[in-house]
């Protein structure tokens, strides 16, 4: 009895060491998919005639492929930007898996991120068949906050913080989101929504625009909202590298 105890208790904690070494070595991957995306917007920043600054002026069209409502440089080279390099950067994730599953012999359910992605991209191509305008009011619309490409790179962060089990990743994913949404749904970058400049301004308004840490302009903007899942992929590589 006293022998077979902790042998029992041993077998337990090697079972634990090697249920925890599996995780480590199954999501040891999740770096790159996450720069990968993350690159997407920054890369996008190039699009904007004048990105470090606000402009204001012209006339913003919508469906806003640069991916913010804000002045672009070409709207063909805006197109062909988001349909070209989006397949090739779930390409690479897809590359990159297939290689994992080969080399390290783990397995993760990878084909979510990039179907999500896919989907992004279809409803990328959607946005040809999406009626076309300006904004002629100061009023938020839902709709047109969903014409913007960084919806579909948000949608593949987010499914892939959750094969991956990792709530950084899922909430960096989130946070694009709800950004890229509520910045062409108010039809500027840096729009507040009503309930927002109600907060900040201490009382009753229709809406507004934040102009701290510059995200009234395209190049800030996309910084901030790629920051979260760069600073998740960067650790998660050093963590793998660590782990290694």
């Amino acid at each position: 009895m006293s022998t077979e105890a902790p042998d029992a208790a041993a077998m337990l904690a090697e079972l634990d060491t090697l249920k925890a070494r599996s995780r480590r070595l199954a999501h040891g991957g999740l770096w790159l998919p996450a720069l990968v995306l993350a690159a997407l917007p920054l890369a996008s920043i190039a699009l904007y005639q004048d990105p470090a600054a606000h402009t204001g002026n012209g006339v913003i069209e919508y469906p806003y492929w640069a991916g913010l409502p804000e002045q672009q440089r070409a709207g063909l080279g805006s197109y062909l930007f988001w349909l070209l390099a989006t397949p090739l950067a779930f390409a690479l994730v897809a590359l990159w898996y297939r290689r994992r599953e080969s080399t390290a012999g783990v397995r993760v359910p990878w084909r979510v991120p990039v179907v999500a992605g896919a989907a992004g991209l279809l409803c990328l191509l959607a946005l040809f068949a999406a009626p076309a305008g300006h904004r002629a009011s100061a009023e938020t619309s839902w709709w047109q906050g969903l014409l913007t490409p960084l919806l579909g790179v948000a949608l593949a962060a987010i499914a892939l913080g959750i094969v991956e089990r990792s709530k950084g990743i899922t909430v960096a994913g989130v946070w694009m989101a709800a950004l890229a949404w509520q910045f062409c749904a108010t039809g500027q970058v840096g729009g507040l929504l009503g309930w927002q400049s109600w907060v900040l301004g201490g009382g009753p308004a229709l809406g507004g625009q934040l102009t701290v840490l510059g995200l009234d302009r395209p190049a800030p903007a996309l910084l901030i909202m790629a920051l979260p899942l760069t600073l998740a992929g960067l650790y998660h590589a050093a963590r793998s590298r660590t782990n290694g």
